[in-house]
């Protein structure tokens, strides 16, 4: 056995529940991902982690890329004080010489139970806060010089790689990225939303899809100043279930990192997922910061991090993400969600969708300040894998 080799030869046991119970037994079951124990005979325990087949999965190569980057990510973590397990090996899915069968990633199995945030008290979430402003605090002393997502490099160091992919029409991955300017990174990531959109038109009804293109250019538009590195690690689902905690709330551990990307830091440093009231946020169009966030932002004021402060209280990056992901097919949705958007830059209490559409049609661009920054950003996904280094222009 793989584990047994990787510790030298001590003996091991793989401790899975029955298939009829595995879907109740949320230690084994995620909701992508499938995790079983490895017991040693000393005493230390693994996990092996796998990805559940389904009919939305992604195509094989992909998988690969994200299991790769997730291992890259435990790595670089090592070097850091943040609360990971460490990773011990990876295999693909379709390498040959994978024995298993199956990709994997062999992990240590951290003490501690998946934190439910509506369960704890005062007490309790402001402990647990003041842990996470502290690996804030942390995760900023390791800045990266590249935005996208980790691989390892042919020494096996974690390094920033592509962003996200396309297919060709072989459905081999397009790369895109790593990227060296904000801008950059988000131009193609519009670019190929709408390319998607526009290849679902018969779908679709083409009011939504025109509605959709206009709002997806407006969101780059009120963006801070475009940002060269540094960037930072940004833990993507960053729910309560990721969070491990003890009896007395301590964080044991923050798992499930298969989506972090290296990212600027006003998208680094806002406020994990779940201190959103993202009830509010989707079905109301509500963004205004959440007594958690507030309180996140006051304890990071207090230990000297004024700017991290600051940026744990801003959902403007979250928002362009969410109305960039956010399903066609979901009207309501994605009109709150625009909603949301719309007031966290506006500051205004009301949003009302045929106001916007009647005020700001196509030369919403020119009204919001900075006239010119998204045609510059349209030629530029003309290299669409990224610009050259500026450094070296």
């Amino acid at each position: 056995m793989r584990a047994e080799a990787l510790r030298g030869g001590v003996p091991c046991i793989v401790n899975l529940p029955p298939a009829d119970q595995a879907y109740s037994n949320s230690d084994v079951l995620g909701s992508r991902h499938y995790h079983g124990s490895i017991e040693f005979d000393d005493g230390q325990t693994w996990l092996a982690k796998f990805r559940l087949p389904n009919h939305n999965e992604p195509p094989l190569q992909e998988r690969n890329f994200d299991r790769r980057s997730e291992f890259a990510t435990y790595r670089f973590l090592e070097n850091t004080a943040v609360p990971a397990p460490e990773a011990y090996d990876y295999a693909d899915d379709g390498d040959p010489e994978n024995l298993v069968g199956a990709g994997y990633i062999l992990l240590e199995k951290l003490a501690g139970k998946p934190l439910v945030w509506r369960e704890a008290n005062e007490v309790q979430k402001d402990k647990f806060t003041r842990q996470l402003a502290d690996i804030h605090v942390e995760l900023e002393r390791h800045p990266l010089d590249k935005l996208g997502r980790l691989q390892l490099s042919p020494k096996g160091l974690p390094e920033v790689g592509p962003a996200f992919f396309d297919y060709d029409l072989d459905g081999n991955l397009i790369p895109f990225g790593p990227f060296y300017e904000v801008w950059d990174y988000y131009g193609p990531s519009v670019h190929q939303k709408i390319k998607l959109m526009k290849s679902k038109t018969g779908e679709v009804a083409t009011s939504t899809a025109e509605d959709q293109e206009r709002v997806y250019w407006s969101l780059l538009e009120p963006l801070p100043p475009n940002a060269c590195s540094p960037f930072f690690l940004r833990h993507v689902d960053s729910r309560d279930a990721n969070f491990l905690v003890d009896d007395d709330y301590n964080i044991t551990g923050i798992i499930n990192w298969e989506l972090a990307i290296s990212v600027s830091k006003a998208s680094a440093f806002q406020s994990p997922l779940l201190f959103y009231d993202l009830n509010e946020l989707y079905h109301k169009g509500i963004s205004w910061s959440s007594q958690d966030e507030m309180r996140l932002s006051r304890i990071l004021r207090e230990k000297g991090a004024a700017e991290l402060a600051t940026l744990a209280e801003d959902k403007q990056h979250f928002l362009v993400d969410q109305l960039i992901e956010a399903d066609l097919w979901e009207r309501e949705k994605f009109l709150s969600l625009l909603s949301g958007w719309w007031m966290e830059i506006t500051a205004m209490k009301t949003f009302d969708w045929h106001e916007w559409n009647r005020r700001n049609p196509d030369g919403i661009l020119d009204k919001l300040g900075v006239p010119g920054r998204v045609l510059a950003l349209t030629d530029s996904v003309r290299n669409i894998g990224g610009r050259q280094d500026p450094r070296h222009r």
